[in-house]
C-alpha cells in the first residue's frame, strides 16, 4: 500500500510537540499523586501531620523527625511540580499554535475533546480507544496522512472518526459517572454507556459517542458493532491488548494522549472482521483497507508492535469466533 506522507515541516513539528506534551503529561501525573495539602494539626497536647484531600482529612502521624521530613518533602516536591507544570503548559500552548499553523494534526475535534476530559478526570490510563479512531495513534507518529487513504465504498479510512467514537473505561463507577456529566456538557454528542463487567471497586464501561446530535446512534452503531461486542463481552481481553499509547494532535493543533490496542492486535482482529459473515451495517471493504493500512505501517517499521505475531494471532483466533457469533 502506498502511504501519503506528511511534509517534512509537519513531521518535525509532530516530533517536537509530542515530546513536550509527554513531559507535560508526566508532570501532571506526578502532581495528581500529591493530592491536597499537608499541615500540622493540634489534637489535645499532641501535634499531628495531616493531609486534606477533597475535604477529607487523614492523619499521617504524630510530629517527629520522620513526619517533619515528610512534610518538607511534600511541600517542596509539590511546589517544584507546580512550577514545572506552569512552564510546560506555556510550551504546550506554543506548540499547539504551531501545530495548527503547519497542519500537523488530523484528529477530529470531538475526539480530542473526549480525550482531554478523560485526562483531566484522571481516567486516561484506564481507557482504550477502539475502532477507526485508533488509526490516528498508529498513523501520526509514522508521518502518514490518513485522511488521504481511501476505501472503495466509504472514502477516507478515518471518515467514521468524525461521527463515532468508542472508549472502553476501567475505573470506579463513581468516577465514570462524574466524567460523563462533564463529557455531555463539553462534547456535542449523544453518549451511550454499556456496562462491561468488572469487580465491585473497578468496573468496565463501554462509552459510545455519536458526534453531532443530528446523527442517530442506531445508524452509527452498526459500523463498529464487532468492536462493541468485543468490548462488552470480553473487556479484560481488550484491556490486555490495549498497550499502545501515543500523543495525538487534533485539526486545531490541540494535543492529548490516546491509549489504544497494540497495532498487531488491531490489524489481525480487523482482518478477521473483514472475513466474517457480514453483520448489518458492517463494511468488510473498509475493514480490509484499515487492516491493510496497519499491516503496511508494521511491515515498513513505521509503527512497532509489542506483541509477538504468533501469540497475537492465537489470541485473536480464540476470541474471534465468539465475537462474531454474538454480534450476528
Amino acid at each position: 500500500m502506498t502511504l501519503p506522507r506528511t511534509s517534512d515541516t509537519a513531521a518535525k513539528q509532530i516530533l517536537d510537540s509530542t515530546r513536550v506534551y509527554r513531559e507535560y503529561a508526566r508532570v501532571r501525573g506526578e502532581s495528581r499523586h500529591l493530592k491536597g495539602s499537608v499541615f500540622w494539626k493540634k489534637v489535645g497536647s499532641y501535634e499531628y501531620l495531616a493531609q486534606k484531600v477533597q475535604g477529607k482529612v487523614r492523619y499521617i502521624g504524630p510530629r517527629s523527625v520522620e513526619t517533619e521530613r515528610q512534610f518538607e518533602e511534600f511541600r517542596q516536591k509539590k511546589t517544584q511540580l507546580q512550577q514545572r507544570a506552569r512552564t510546560l503548559k506555556e510550551s504546550v500552548e506554543s506548540c499547539q499554535r504551531m501545530n495548527k499553523a503547519v497542519r500537523a494534526g488530523a484528529v477530529p475535534t470531538p475526539v480530542m475533546e473526549v480525550l482531554q476530559v478523560l485526562e483531566e478526570r484522571g481516567l486516561a490510563e484506564g481507557s482504550v480507544v477502539l475502532g477507526t479512531s485508533a488509526l490516528f495513534a498508529y498513523g501520526q507518529p509514522a508521518g502518514v496522512r490518513l485522511e488521504e487513504i481511501s476505501s472503495p465504498a466509504q472514502g477516507s479510512v478515518v471518515e467514521g472518526a468524525k461521527h463515532f467514537l468508542q472508549v472502553l473505561l476501567h475505573a470506579p463507577e463513581r468516577d465514570v459517572v462524574a466524567a460523563l456529566r462533564e463529557l455531555k456538557e463539553a462534547v456535542d454528542a449523544i453518549v451511550e454507556v454499556a456496562p462491561a463487567g468488572g469487580s465491585s471497586e473497578r468496573s468496565y464501561f463501554l462509552v459510545e459517542f455519536t458526534f453531532g446530535r443530528e446523527h442517530e446512534p442506531s445508524k452509527r452503531l452498526g459500523k463498529e458493532r464487532y468492536w462493541r461486542t468485543l468490548a462488552t463481552e470480553m473487556a479484560a481481553a481488550v484491556e490486555h491488548a490495549g498497550k499502545f499509547e501515543q500523543v495525538v494532535i487534533g485539526k486545531t493543533g490541540t494535543m492529548a494522549a490516546m491509549r489504544t490496542l497494540d497495532p498487531q492486535f488491531f490489524a489481525l482482529f480487523t482482518h478477521a472482521a473483514a472475513e466474517a459473515r457480514p453483520a448489518k451495517g458492517h463494511d468488510p471493504q473498509l475493514a480490509r483497507c484499515q487492516a491493510a493500512l496497519v499491516d503496511s505501517l508494521i511491515t515498513d517499521y513505521l509503527v512497532v508492535s509489542k506483541l509477538p505475531e504468533e501469540e497475537c494471532r492465537r489470541t485473536v483466533d480464540d476470541i474471534a469466533q465468539r465475537v462474531f457469533a454474538r454480534a450476528d
